[in-house]
């Protein structure tokens, strides 16, 4: 009676196993020594993607890809004299014709005539494996600074073949010798258990220079000890040539900016040139004259007042020095300084206004000011001053062109946040929609040819954010337009 209940326990056991077994997520199943299946649970089902009665008539060898098959041979050959040699990963041919990646753990039973396999299903792991090999470059070295492992993606980008770098110095994509001392720094880093990162000057195998982003973190052992560090490598050539062309670029901006302000400071003293001529030619004129009479008369041999002579050469005297004073005046106006000076805003509009006025096209129209006592600051007077004036010679214009009665021109100057704000309005019409978003474009003018090209408001934009650190804008009002000039302080 008891040997019936012990064969019914272990049957009972046996069943329960066995429904172990069925239900397990790992391909468990016997073979016998050429590999056919004795045995095999449900989960070998959707791992091979055969039925079980297909799977019944099938050799487990017969399912394994060419390239596979003697390694697994010669594990089945190794495991029946070393139990402990016994895994091995492997890739099978499904029946949909589908690579699938096995992890085999394969032990003999004890009449070893069969042998008990253990299959993991690792595919997902090896393909994501195999993504980060082919498109992430990363590099394995060990702690004597010697490459023990690099993915396809590093291969490709440094032109070397992986047996070209494995057991090589991690220094042999180096740019130049003294970069020696960045792989040296790695390594220092890594015994220290610190992540390294940084940029890197790298060459190809063909000679060939890049340039890349790394970074390093320590490995270890399952005893904790330092063995080497992995790195992540970036490729970041494109974008070190792009900030090299983009600096080049900048300079070639700059370069071309300055011509156009070289050009646009001859245009402004041209029109100022034109401007002074008949405030020039006034005393020329007036001393021609005076010296002209007094050569006549003595040419004449007519007896010569000594007073009157001295009155006469007093007033030539005193024409030539007004002649000087405005030569001085103008050339203070073109001169540009490289130091700050200490500025009053409200000389700076009043010496405006002087050089404008002294243009007789200039004598009807009414100069209106409104100056708020703000603090004195540093910055460039000359500059100022040819902005100003340049603003104050298209206002006249606007009015000349318009034929405005009454013509009205108004400075206005007030300081807030830190701020002084410069603001000339006139009552010419203002400036026509489709073209007030162009007129600080460099050649764009509304003068004829002859009159101008371009460059004055240009100029005054140019001068006032590259050098003024400011701002210029432009708006129309009910009767005509307004310059707004903004100089932080």
């Amino acid at each position: 009676m008891s040997e019936e209940l012990d064969i019914i326990k272990l049957k009972r056991n046996n069943d329960e196993l066995k429904e172990i077994i069925n239900n397990s997520w790992d391909g468990i199943g016997i073979i016998d020594l050429t590999g056919k299946f004795i045995y095999f649970n449900n989960a070998f089902i959707p791992i091979l993607g055969y039925t079980k009665e297909e799977l019944t008539n099938k050799s487990f060898i017969s399912l394994i890809k060419n390239d596979y098959k003697k390694p697994f041979v010669e594990l089945m050959k190794k495991n029946l004299t070393n139990r402990y040699d016994s895994d091995i990963n492997i890739v099978c041919i499904r029946k949909d014709k589908q690579k699938v990646y096995l992890k085999i753990t394969l032990s003999t039973m004890l009449n070893k005539k069969f042998f008990v396999i253990n299959t993991k299903d690792i595919t997902k792991e090896i393909s994501d494996d195999e993504i980060l090999d082919n498109y992430v470059a990363s590099m394995h070295v060990n702690t004597a600074g010697i490459i023990t492992e690099i993915s396809s993606a590093f291969s490709l980008l440094s032109g070397y073949e992986q047996d070209e770098l494995i057991n090589k110095s991690h220094s042999i994509i180096k740019a130049s010798q003294k970069d020696e001392d960045i792989f040296d720094e790695i390594l220092v880093y890594t015994l220290e258990s610190k992540e390294w990162k940084g940029k890197i000057k790298a060459k190809r195998k063909n000679g060939t220079f890049f340039w890349i982003d790394i970074k390093t973190k320590p490995t270890f052992n399952k005893y904790g000890d330092i063995t080497g560090y992995t790195s992540l490598i970036f490729d970041i050539t494109n974008e070190i040539n792009l900030n090299v062309e983009t600096k080049n670029l900048q300079k070639e901006v700059i370069q071309k900016d300055n011509i156009l302000l070289q050009q646009s400071k001859l245009a402004v003293m041209t029109e100022t040139l034109q401007m002074l001529s008949h405030e020039w030619r006034q005393p020329l004129n007036i001393i021609s004259i005076r010296a002209q009479k007094l050569e006549l008369d003595l040419s004449l041999g007519e007896e010569q007042n000594t007073e009157d002579t001295i009155e006469i050469l007093r007033q030539i005297k005193d024409d030539a020095q007004k002649l000087s004073n405005t030569i001085e005046e103008f050339q203070s106006f073109v001169k540009i300084k490289s130091e700050k000076d200490d500025i009053i805003a409200k000389d700076i509009i009043l010496k405006a206004i002087d050089i404008i006025t002294k243009d007789e096209e200039t004598k009807d129209i009414n100069f209106i000011k409104e100056i708020m006592d703000i603090p004195t600051f540093k910055s460039y007077e000359n500059e100022i001053t040819t902005i100003l004036v340049n603003i104050l010679i298209n206002a006249k214009e606007a009015i000349i062109k318009n034929n405005i009665k009454n013509p009205v021109i108004k400075l206005k100057c007030y300081y807030s946040n830190n701020t002084v704000f410069f603001e000339i309005s006139d009552n010419a019409g203002g400036i026509k929609e489709d073209i007030i978003n162009k007129i600080f474009e460099p050649y764009f003018s509304t003068k004829p040819f002859q009159h101008g090209v371009g460059l004055g408001l240009y100029t005054c934009k140019i001068i006032i954010e590259m050098h003024l650190m400011g701002t210029i804008t432009v708006s129309n009002h009910n009767s005509g337009a307004t310059f707004n000039i903004a100089l932080p302080i």
